[in-house]
């Protein structure tokens, strides 16, 4: 006797496995996140940007620039994510074009995370907040470059360590 319906089963059963969902842990979010975070620095110490910068130089001007603030939130951390990504980007450094994709992938990390997490979402940039930026880029250029870079690379430090404690919004 022949069974027309066996080829259709075993096809079937060939899906099972598509079907099988598990959910994404947060723990391995958090990793990967620490990891991207972890890259980047390692992708700004290897630019040939260098940016150091005396320990006592005050610089005027560029306070809309996040410094070495405490990060308290992941919407802080997207926040702070948000603005290098917008400053960055309009700087005409080279060589940036992988550090900024790193910028978005771990901004997406971390608004994954913080749906898993329950956190509400913000709302995005305003275009305010970065009005001055051309205009203290025309008055020094060099400074403003190193001084992102710099407060840049501060402020991925401080992701890091809030991620390793990060368990809720």
């Amino acid at each position: 006797m022949r069974y027309p319906g066996w080829p259709f089963l075993g096809f079937l059963w060939m899906w099972i496995p598509a079907f099988d969902c598990r959910p994404i842990k947060i723990d391995r979010l958090r990793t990967d996140a620490k990891n991207l975070t972890r890259t980047i620095i390692a992708r700004l110490q290897d630019h040939p940007c260098q940016f150091l910068l005396p320990m006592n130089l005050k610089v005027s001007g560029l306070d809309f620039i996040p410094g070495e603030q405490p990060l308290d939130s992941l919407d802080s951390v997207d926040e702070t994510l948000e603005i290098f990504h917008a400053i960055i980007s309009s700087l005409p450094l080279d060589n940036m074009e992988q550090i900024l994709s790193d910028i978005e992938n771990l901004r997406s990390l971390l608004q994954t995370l913080s749906s898993l997490l329950g956190c509400t979402t913000r709302k995005t940039l305003s275009s305010d907040t970065l009005g001055n930026l051309t205009e203290e880029y025309a008055k020094s250029p060099y400074t403003m470059e190193k001084v992102a870079l710099d407060r840049f690379q501060k402020s991925l430090h401080n992701i890091v360590k809030h991620l390793e404690h990060a368990t809720s919004c």
